[in-house]
């Protein structure tokens, strides 16, 4: 899979075709009758504000005619073009908002769908992609890609298609009405218009990506800093993070200068273009009147019908830029969801069914990359067993949690649960099954109780009160203002390592499944609530297979099997006593760890 830094440089990004294709299944989702009822209805009223449109100006040109004969002008008639005229201009915003009304649904409806299918395949990627991503990075990608489906389609619908319609009926309008000349060179000035608007922006394009290159690099640089705020205190390095943090911003601030510039630029070779035509045709329209060609209410019309189109057109430039940056924001979304994750389910896979919680290894070798970490692995838990995973850091402990949650799948070799490899269940119920706390306790920025619920929502008080007390932190959150709507702030800045670590618990707790995996969970707790949860977790071990990934020795003395791993091999395995009296690796980590507690 390609590194996933490809997405904070704006590298992969899908064709515009492509990005359209993949657009259009979001405006018109298979199966949904509603929207393209709406676009239907969109583009009816789209027609009927075309048409009062065209009309309008001959109504003012006509009542500019009655006013010019003065005193034999017929009130009545003046009054009736005058009221037509009046109704035509409400009309024309009547079915224009008609028209944003209908289509609204549809753009939104869009936005939600792209922003929801983006969202849940960053989830459905594997953790290789999210151990490489640059979060601030990403969350941006989405959010520009989310806003440029809305733009696109909103200025489309209610910019540029009405822009267009206009244009192909004035043209035919004012050949019919006054000659060919005066259309020719409407036209003529509206697409020398689009074509320079089209060549200047493509070159800005490239100022602009790098823009937003810089504005991503200064977003990640800012949310990883805070993400990380006790690292940056522990260090005093607030200086050297702002300045991190100003160097990204001198570069936005350069691009943004640039960019802003080639903006002049486009402005003003546009305003050249319509000044030019504006010139030629009121000047044509001046000689015709004063031949008697035309009346002054004919003039009228035709200045009305070129601030109608040019009007508009002031804006082009912008739409344009926009549309483009827009299908540029929209093809790196769908790229994202075009990732392909490390790990899928098998087209046939099936659901996990646990009965007594057997886990086995067999055979298995993992690398990261070049990097062997376990070599021809081969154990058993057995059901209601509690088997410690032991050894020096690097020894390739935590990797075997992933594995068994298919994080990853193993170089080689296979491990079963049940009798049932995992590559052929579906990850969603391996993972239904496993309960864990991992080493790296993070919380969401919600409430005590919506942590402690989140692997059981719609958990009852009582249920999460039980697992509280059964983790040792029920009398730490009675003592709190709010108690359990207490919000644990950012990744749970607001609560220690060790209170993390016990809602942690209370959470695995509360999932209740046949298969245990406590990865270093005790670590950040002092000893007498070590031995607190203890006590509650070996009631759980009689029912529950649990598999403990443990640095600090005391915590496993009472374990079924312990497996002692170095350099990713079995070392030895046996019970704490057996263990001991073999007066190998484990004896000598034990008298280490026994010293140091001295």
């Amino acid at each position: 899979m390609k590194n996933a830094e490809a997405f904070s440089s704006n590298d992969k990004i899908l064709t515009p075709l492509k990005t359209l294709q993949e657009l259009i299944r979001f405006v018109i989702p298979r199966g949904n009758k509603e929207m393209p009822i709406r676009i239907i209805l969109a583009l009816i009223f789209l027609s009927l504000a075309t048409l009062v449109s065209v009309y309008t100006p001959f109504l003012y040109g006509k009542a500019v005619d009655l006013v010019a004969e003065g005193k034999l002008v017929d009130l009545n008639l003046l009054w009736l073009v005058i009221g037509s005229y009046a109704l035509a201009r409400l009309g024309q915003v009547f079915f224009d908002e008609a028209k944003e009304f209908v289509f609204a649904r549809v753009a939104q409806r869009a936005v939600r769908g792209a922003a929801l299918k983006a969202f849940k395949h960053m989830h459905s990627l594997s953790l290789t992609f999210h151990l490489n991503r640059q979060t601030g990075g990403l969350t941006r990608a989405i959010d520009r890609g989310a806003k440029g489906i809305e733009f696109l389609l909103r200025f489309t619908a209610f910019e540029i298609v009405p822009v267009i319609v206009e244009l192909f009926t004035v043209g035919i309008v004012l050949w019919v009405t006054f000659g060919f000349v005066y259309a020719a060179v409407t036209v003529s000035t509206v697409l020398v218009y689009i074509v320079y608007t089209i060549k200047v922006t493509e070159w800005r394009i490239a100022i602009r990506r790098k823009m937003n290159i810089a504005d991503e690099n200064a977003s990640t640089k800012a949310i990883d800093s805070l993400l990380n705020y006790e690292t940056v205190k522990y260090f005093n390095a607030e200086i050297v993070e702002a300045e991190r943090f100003d160097a990204a911003m001198k570069l936005y601030e350069d691009s943004a200068v640039k960019a802003r510039a080639s903006l002049s630029i486009v402005n003003i070779g546009q305003g050249g273009i319509i000044a030019l035509g504006l010139f030629i045709i009121m000047g044509m329209a001046g000689e015709d009147i004063a031949s008697e060609k035309m009346s002054i209410g004919d003039f009228v019309v035709v200045n009305t019908f070129l601030l109608q189109l040019y009007l508009p057109l002031n804006f082009l430039g912008f739409v344009y830029r926009e549309i483009r940056q827009s299908l540029l924001d929209m093809g790196r979304m769908f790229a994202l969801v075009d990732e392909k994750p490390d790990i899928i389910d098998k087209q046939k896979a099936y659901d996990l069914n646990v009965h007594s919680g057997k886990i086995e290894f067999k055979n298995i070798s993992f690398s990261y990359g070049n990097r062997k970490i376990l070599k021809d692995l081969s154990f058993v838990v057995n059901p209601g067993h509690k088997v410690a995973i032991v050894g020096p850091t690097g020894a390739g402990k935590s990797t075997i949690s992933k594995l068994i949650f298919r994080f990853y799948d193993p170089s080689s070799g296979n491990i079963y649960i049940d009798d049932q490899c995992l590559r052929d269940v579906t990850q969603s119920s391996l993972r239904s099954n496993i309960g864990v706390v991992p080493q790296d306790t993070v919380m969401f920025n919600d409430t005590i109780k919506y942590n402690i619920s989140y692997s059981k929502p719609g958990s009852t008080m009582i249920e999460i009160e039980n697992v509280a007390k059964l983790s040792s932190i029920d009398k730490f959150i009675a003592d709190l203002e709010l108690g359990y709507e207490t919000v644990v702030g950012e990744r749970g800045l607001k609560l220690s390592g060790g209170e993390k670590q016990r809602v942690a618990i209370a959470r695995a707790l509360l999932k209740n499944p046949k298969i245990f995996i406590f990865d270093e969970a005790t670590s950040a707790l002092d000893t007498k609530t070590e031995k607190l949860i203890e006590k509650s977790l070996k009631k759980l071990s009689n029912k529950n297979t649990t598999l403990v990934i443990a640095h600090r020795l005391s915590t496993v003395i009472d374990a079924d099997k312990i497996i002692v791993l170095e350099n990713g091999k079995i070392a030895e395995q046996g019970t704490h006593k057996e263990l001991l009296q073999k007066n190998g690796l484990y004896a000598e980590m034990w008298m280490r760890q026994q010293e140091k507690s001295d």
